[in-house]
This record gives structure tokens, C-alpha cells and sequence, in this order.
């Protein structure tokens, strides 16, 4: 393996991300409070944008940003602007996800898309043919955001059913925080809730999924499972977006490293991160639209798992 080039030291005070934190929460609040004045189309952009950049922040506050405090993190991180998800059952599957042995592996990586040949020998013709719309972009940013919410919300039911308790207190917290959005944006700015759910929620979801979409691929070495995707010209607004997570590869080999750093630390090892992944490289999300809009970008099936338990 090549020896990468390391950066310096995460500094004591992380300005960009607290001017982030701003950023964010501002631009949310602004847009909820002046959104009923919008024309849908600009409520739609502006709403799916910081409900989008909102689910990138949560992502880098489980990774241990700003501080060195996770209570205070988490307390950055809470808010259910995206409603669906709540914070700590997201924040247990991601960290659980960071296990480079068990990416894409279904039943073991939370965040996979891939089924076992067994489960999908037994699935229904119709369900088959929406988890390949499901493979293709213009699938995972439509229907794929509903699947993955009632995927998601089917798999917490699994479980209570099960008796497992373990999930009770964050979904209860969550119900009451996702009460006080409502009421916000409801009774404080004006907005019904339909139409939040519909411009910034699913919207929300739907960026945060484009990201995720080119992430991973099954492979029978876990080394050539995570992708890049490099950002140019315009195509560095999504890099802000998603908080430079397009450089998933630099993200997993150095998780802890926060987004402001990942640039630079990818541009120094690129040809470290390229061999080691084995070439899995987009060039842009112009890249991933021209190839993938209509055309799966994987099968269903995850074929290495045999390999990869070995």
C-alpha cells in the first residue's frame, strides 16, 4: 500500500465549521421564516439546499466536530429538520457503515443497497423492478427516497416487534422535536406542512442521496469499495453541499479529519487513493448524470459476500 502524506493536527478551534453551523441554521431559519413569500420553485431550491446542507453538518458533527464534545455536537445535530431520521439511530448506523469489511454487505452495512441473492430470488416480481429504478440516479432521487424512508422506518418496527427497545427514548425525542419544526414552520412562519415536507424535507433527502449514490460498490476487496467523485468549476457547489463526503474515499480513510482539510488532503494522495481503489474515480456529478440518469449504476444483488466473509 502506498504511504499517504499526512495533514497537520485537527486546530483547537474550528471556525469554518462553526461559521458553517451559521450558515446553516441561518439560512434554514431564513428561508422558513420568508418561505410562504416564495414561489414554490425558489422554496424548493433554497429549502432542499439547507435541509441537504443540514444532513451533511449531522454528518460531520458524529464524526466529532466541531469540539472535542460530543454532547455539544450532538446538540448540533439534533434538529429533525429532515423529519424522517432520527439524529441517534443515524448517528449508530453510520458509525457501524465505517467498518470498511462490511461495506455494502446487506444486513450488516446500515447504509447498503445491495440484497443477498436469496432475499431477492424471494422478492416479488414489482418490487424487483422498483429497486432497479432504484439503481439508476433519476430512480434514487424520486422513488428512492421514499424507499429508503420506509425501508428505514420497516427495519424500526422489525425491531420493536422484536422487543428491542434499545431505539424507544431517541424515537420519542425525535416525535418531540420534529413536533417544535412543525410548529415553527407551521404556526410561526406560515408554511403548510405538506409544503414542507414536499420543498425541503424530500428534496432535502433527495441531495443527501446523490451524494450517497456514487459512494459505494460491491467488490471482494473492501479496498475497492469507496469511490471519489472530483469537483471542478461549478461542480464545486456540491462539494460544499456535501461538505467535500464526494471525496468519499479521503472521508473513510480518514474519518475524524474534518471537511475543511479533505481537499487538500486528497488532492496530496491522489495517486495513493486511485491505485488503492482501484481506479473507482467520477469525474464530476456531470460525470455520474450523463452516465447513470437512466442506467443502474450496479445490480441489485451483492455477489462478494462470500468472499468477503472468508
Amino acid at each position: 500500500m502506498t504511504t499517504k502524506i499526512l495533514k497537520l493536527e485537527t486546530p483547537a478551534f474550528e471556525w469554518p465549521t462553526w461559521i458553517l453551523i451559521i450558515a446553516v441554521y441561518g439560512g434554514w431559519i431564513g428561508t422558513t421564516v420568508y418561505g410562504a413569500q416564495m414561489p414554490w420553485w425558489l422554496l424548493l431550491i433554497v429549502g432542499g439546499w439547507f435541509t441537504g446542507w443540514y444532513y451533511s453538518l449531522q454528518h460531520e458533527v458524529i464524526h466529532g466536530h466541531p469540539t472535542k464534545l460530543t454532547w455539544l455536537n450532538d446538540l448540533i445535530g439534533y434538529a429533525p429538520f429532515g423529519l424522517f431520521i432520527p439524529y441517534p439511530v443515524y448517528r449508530a448506523d453510520h458509525t457501524r457503515h465505517h467498518n470498511k469489511d462490511i461495506l455494502t454487505i446487506p444486513g450488516l452495512d446500515p447504509e447498503s443497497y445491495y440484497f443477498d441473492a436469496i432475499t431477492w430470488a424471494a422478492m416479488p416480481g414489482p418490487l424487483k423492478v422498483i429497486h432497479i429504478i432504484n439503481n439508476a440516479l433519476i430512480g434514487r432521487l424520486t422513488v428512492g427516497v421514499a424507499i429508503t424512508i420506509i425501508r428505514f422506518w420497516y427495519g424500526e418496527l422489525r425491531r420493536l416487534q422484536r422487543g428491542d427497545l434499545s431505539h424507544l427514548y431517541a424515537w420519542a425525542l425525535h416525535i418531540v422535536l420534529v413536533a417544535a419544526v412543525l410548529y415553527w414552520v407551521n404556526i410561526i412562519c406560515g408554511l403548510p406542512i405538506w409544503l414542507y415536507i414536499l420543498t425541503f424535507a424530500y428534496p432535502g433527502l433527495a441531495l443527501t442521496m446523490m451524494r450517497s449514490y456514487t459512494e459505494h460498490r460491491a467488490a471482494a476487496d473492501p479496498e475497492h469499495r469507496t469511490a471519489v467523485v472530483e469537483s471542478h468549476g461549478l461542480g464545486s457547489l456540491f462539494g460544499l453541499l456535501f461538505l467535500n463526503n464526494n471525496l468519499h474515499v479521503a472521508h473513510h480513510d480518514r474519518p475524524a479529519m474534518p471537511w475543511y482539510q479533505l481537499p487538500s488532503y486528497y488532492r496530496r494522495n491522489r495517486e495513493a487513493f486511485l491505485a488503492e481503489n482501484d481506479g473507482f474515480l467520477f469525474h464530476g456529478y456531470s460525470d455520474v448524470v450523463r452516465r447513470f440518469l437512466f442506467a443502474p449504476i450496479d445490480a441489485p444483488i451483492c455477489r462478494t459476500i462470500r468472499q468477503t466473509r472468508q
